[in-house]
């Protein structure tokens, strides 16, 4: 009798069943949640799975010698799948093939994989033991140093068994490498490390489209997220799969000025509150006091992260569960008042916009002479600072000869309302806007605001309302291609990118290429192009006047002022409103202006301009 096969087994079935426990534990929670999995758009979902798995793009752009670490680390546990399998299947008495030629030649083709292995698990070692960055926390993981130890000693006795594959330390060797396997196995799932199993499935099951959050069904009576039982099966399985390593709160403009908004807490908390059974407690309840109502939902901390984790649902969904219970806090009040009454952010009258519409010589849209339908936005219908931007827009495309028009009502796009969880009257914005909109017979629409393009371009879609909807940036410079300028002298600016544009709409290349184009150089900021720093208006907070630690507005500004340049040029009429306000407040030297108005000052200043609807010479 081999009593080494049968010693091995015993102890395999017990760490096995030690881990298929703790396993279980979580697929119960998994499937008890409410299912709210989804494939579609499966070729973007492979895309992203390929890049962001299989060669952790996401792991390595935001820190690449940590990420390069992870890779090999990575390459090697897939690498090494087999070794271990063959010879747990050895160990077991099943199948010995250890001494085949092609078993033989496997092994040797494994010793540059477990030296990747072994000097990429030691400088991660280094980093969470020694070198600390913020993000990891301030405590020092014992759990994953003796993880990383392990990781290390499993290499360290794969090369050992190249010089001793028989005999006492052939066999010690032997035995030391699978019971660290086993150990690990059973670890695993009450550490971060689980992610090595889950996150290929978080990455594939997130949204393809940043910040996704679901429309409530209100035939259905459903209200939003309000205990821990609400939170559906993807944000189950994301706080099960999170990894700990502080991209999304490193990234977070809440986090970074001082705020107790964590978003890697909140992903913990989900996790603690599902571990510990409490199933009934309220959501507002797990979470910090306060912290549901600091985030912008700039969606920094979902674009940050490397395992798929999303944050924005659970946010946005604990917020929908609190306005359904009258829990929305007193900035909110004036503001859901006035798009129920107004239908606009400002509670102002139609008439204000029925007077810029004529002094700006609008005509209502028509698809039979008009190209294009601007959609003006609650800013650009009657914020009077924003209206001069608007007036440029307008000058600009009737210098490129196109022609456009307005709905003789717009009301808000109810981007707030979702945002700040007032999911009843964003829809009941939305289903009158796509009505006007489907009536008008458009098929395609301007805009200058970032997130109406996010609204009507993603959120209506979801509403089965779909049509072609681009930001002013993109069609200025499309329609400014054939010009082609000399400048004595460039103008020396900084962009700010809006989160709604540079992140949501990864549109960054086009504002620059309008800036060089007429005349500037860019000095980009700390934060820019897809990973902006938020200005701060984001979800509502345009209505918050006591925010707590550093204002997000004035951390931004400071950003910009930082890179030297006399200009800051912005490209949403939020980030406008924000930046100013914090420029006003320090009376700092800076020229402030809108994309628009200074791309048409330029135009102006090199061009004839001709009056509407003025012939050839």
């Amino acid at each position: 009798m081999n009593w080494d096969v049968w010693a091995f087994r015993l102890v395999f079935v017990a760490f096995v069943a030690g881990f298929a426990a703790q396993m279980a534990t979580r697929w119960r929670l998994i499937r008890a949640a409410p299912d709210n999995f989804t494939s579609d758009h499966l070729g973007a979902r492979a895309r992203r799975f390929i890049s962001e798995v299989v060669f952790q793009s996401r792991v390595i752009s935001a820190r690449k010698a940590a990420g390069l670490a992870h890779l090999a680390v990575f390459w090697g546990f897939v690498a090494f799948a087999g070794f271990t399998g063959l010879e747990m299947l050895r160990g077991l008495g099943l199948v010995d093939v250890t001494h085949t030629t092609p078993f033989i030649i496997y092994k040797r083709l494994l010793v540059p994989f477990a030296a990747g292995v072994l000097v990429g698990i030691t400088g991660l070692a280094i980093r969470r033991g020694i070198v600390r960055p913020k993000g990891l926390g301030p405590t020092v993981s014992k759990e994953s140093l003796l993880i990383a130890l392990f990781i290390a000693m499993l290499m360290v006795t794969f090369f050992v068994s190249f010089g001793y594959e028989t005999g006492a330390i052939g066999r010690v060797n032997w035995w030391v490498h699978m019971l660290i396997v086993l150990a690990f196995m059973v670890l695993l799932p009450n550490s971060k490390h689980l992610h090595l199993l889950l996150s290929p499935a978080t990455v594939f099951l997130k949204s393809p489209v940043l910040g996704t959050v679901p429309n409530l069904d209100f035939e259905k009576e459903e209200v939003g997220l309000e205990t821990v039982k609400d939170l559906p099966s993807k944000a189950v399985l994301d706080a099960f799969t999170c990894v700990e390593c502080g991209r999304c709160q490193d990234n977070c403009p809440a986090f970074g000025t001082g705020k107790r908004l964590n978003p890697k807490m909140l992903i913990l908390q989900n996790e603690d509150a599902l571990l510990a059974g409490e199933r009934d407690r309220k959501l507002v309840d797990v979470y910090d006091e306060g912290v549901l109502w600091q985030c912008t939902t700039c969606g920094a901390c979902e674009q940050a992260c490397p395992v798929g984790v999303e944050h924005l649902p659970t946010i946005i969904g604990a917020r929908r569960g609190l306005v359904s219970n009258g829990e929305a806090p007193e900035f909110l009040t004036p503001l859901f008042t006035n798009l129920e009454r107004r239908q606009n952010i400002w509670g102002l009258m139609y008439d204000q916009r029925a007077k810029f519409v004529q002094s700006a010589t609008l005509e209502t849209f028509d698809p039979a002479k008009h190209e294009y339908l601007i959609w003006l936005g609650c800013a650009g219908a009657f914020e009077a600072d924003y209206q001069k931007s608007m007036r440029s827009l307008f000058d600009l495309l009737r210098a490129r000869g196109k022609t456009f028009g307005v709905l003789s009502k717009e009301r808000c796009t109810g981007d707030v309302a979702k945002r700040t969880g007032n999911e009843y009257i964003f829809q009941e914005l939305a289903t009158q806007n796509i009505a006007d909109l489907r009536a008008s017979g458009v098929k395609k629409i301007v805009t200058s605001c970032p997130h109406c393009v996010k609204t009507i371009g993603h959120d209506y879609k979801m509403m089965g309302y779909e049509v072609e909807t681009v930001h002013s940036a993109t069609l200025v410079e499309e329609l400014t291609r054939d010009v082609s300028l000399e400048w004595a002298e460039r103008e020396h600016v900084t962009y700010h990118d809006p989160c709604y544009l540079g992140r949501y709409a990864d549109t960054h290349a086009e504002p620059r290429a309008l800036l060089e184009r007429f005349g500037a150089t860019v000095a980009e900021p700390e934060r820019h192009g897809d990973n902006p720093f938020c200005c701060g208006a984001g979800g509502g907070l345009l209505f918050e006047e006591h925010e707590s630690g550093k204002r997000i507005s004035q951390e931004r500004f400071d950003q910009l002022q930082a890179t030297g340049a006399g200009t800051v040029v912005m490209a949403c009429p939020f980030c406008s409103i924000m930046l100013k306000g914090a420029q006003a407040s320090t009376n700092a030297p800076v020229q402030m202006v809108d994309l628009m108005t200074w791309v048409d000052g330029k135009m102006k200043a090199v061009t004839p301009r001709r009056a509407p609807g003025e012939g050839e010479p």
